[in-house]
Formats: C-alpha cells, sequence, structure tokens
C-alpha cells in the first residue's frame, strides 16, 4: 500500500510539475520556452510509463532514451538567455529519469529468477553504483534549483506605469507556477530516487 501511495505521488508531482510549466509559458511565454516545456512534458509522461510499466524492461529503455533525447533538445538554443539555468534544470531531470529508468533496468535484469515485485527492484544489488549516480544526480539537480531560486528572487520587478502592473501581474502568475512546479518536480524526483534504492 505504501508502495501504491508513493507511485500516486510521483505521477501526481510530475503531471502537476508538466501542467504548472505549460501555463506558466502560456503567461508569460519568454519566461518558459518550448525548450523547458517540452522537457517537462516528457519527464512527467516518462514517470507515468514508469509507473504503469511495472518494470517492463521495454518500457524501461524507452523512458531511458526519451529521457536523454529530451535532455538534449532541452538545452537547444538556450545559451545565454535569461532562462538558460531553468531550461537547464528540467533537462537535467531528464537524465536523471533516464539514469533511474536503467538503474531499474539493471536491477531487472540481474534478477537470478523473474520475480514480479513491481518497478524492477528485483536483483537488486546488481547495479548500485547506477542507483546511487541516481540518487546523486537528483541530491545535484535540487541543490542546483535551490541556488537558482534564491538567486532569482533578488531580481528587481519592472517599475511605473498601467503596463509595468500588467506585465508585473503575469510576471507574479508565472513566478507562482514555476514555483509550483519545482516542488512538484523536486516531490517526484525524490520519490523517484526512493523507489531506485528502496526495494
Amino acid at each position: 500500500m505504501l508502495h501504491a501511495a508513493a507511485l500516486l505521488l510521483m505521477i501526481g508531482s510530475a503531471i502537476t510539475a508538466a501542467v504548472c510549466c505549460l501555463v506558466a509559458g502560456g503567461v508569460v511565454p519568454r519566461a518558459v520556452p518550448w525548450q523547458a516545456r517540452q522537457s517537462a512534458v516528457v519527464m512527467a509522461l516518462g514517470m507515468v510509463a514508469l509507473c504503469a510499466g511495472d518494470g517492463d524492461a521495454r518500457i524501461l529503455l524507452l523512458v531511458a532514451v526519451a529521457g536523454i533525447a529530451s535532455a538534449m533538445l532541452g538545452v537547444v538554443g538556450t545559451r545565454g538567455r535569461a532562462h538558460a539555468d531553468a531550461c537547464f534544470h528540467r533537462a537535467l531531470g531528464c537524465v536523471v529519469m533516464a539514469v533511474c529508468a536503467l538503474a531499474m533496468l539493471g536491477a531487472r535484469s540481474g534478477a537470478p529468477a523473474p520475480v514480479t515485485s513491481g518497478f524492477g527492484h528485483s536483483g537488486h544489488g546488481a547495479l548500485v553504483p547506477m542507483s546511487v549516480a541516481a540518487a546523486s544526480g537528483v541530491v545535484v539537480l535540487l541543490g542546483l534549483m535551490l541556488v537558482a531560486r534564491v538567486r532569482h528572487r533578488v531580481e528587481a520587478a519592472p517599475a511605473g506605469g498601467a503596463g509595468a502592473a500588467v506585465l508585473r501581474r503575469g510576471a507574479l502568475r508565472a513566478r507562482i507556477l514555476l514555483e509550483a512546479e519545482g516542488v512538484a518536480m523536486a516531490i517526484s524526483l525524490i520519490v523517484m530516487a526512493a523507489m531506485v534504492l528502496i526495494p
């Protein structure tokens, strides 16, 4: 039952993160470019596939490939842009998801007998370094996201005029959505890392 609750939490937070990212992109398109949006959607779909696939090796491999491809697309043309770091964090999230999928695939293929333990935890000792790499990636990503959030809080708001007030309201809504996305993404990644490490 606890396992099912963790899966639901991971799926729900991943979908919430993707929806917040898409809505924020609709409110302030320059703040959330297409690279960031596709990464958030691929990550959510990948986590849903991980849970629905119940450790199927083909799905794990597909999620890993999709995560790496999305991460590469997620940083295309973002160098020097204002929100390049946010695109990088989402792309890194896709890489972490791919590493988690590979860790589950390795644990499943390292099993001495085909046991349906759900989510690919059988033979868990077969690929401990990959599991540790996945958990370390989550920790690094969360640290980078926290540093970026603190740094962006010191940005000054635009001043003066009715047009600036409308801009501030849109920017505030986008900021709230992006904060919600960051929290939801962090929760889904933490749960995914825990699922990889804990049989």
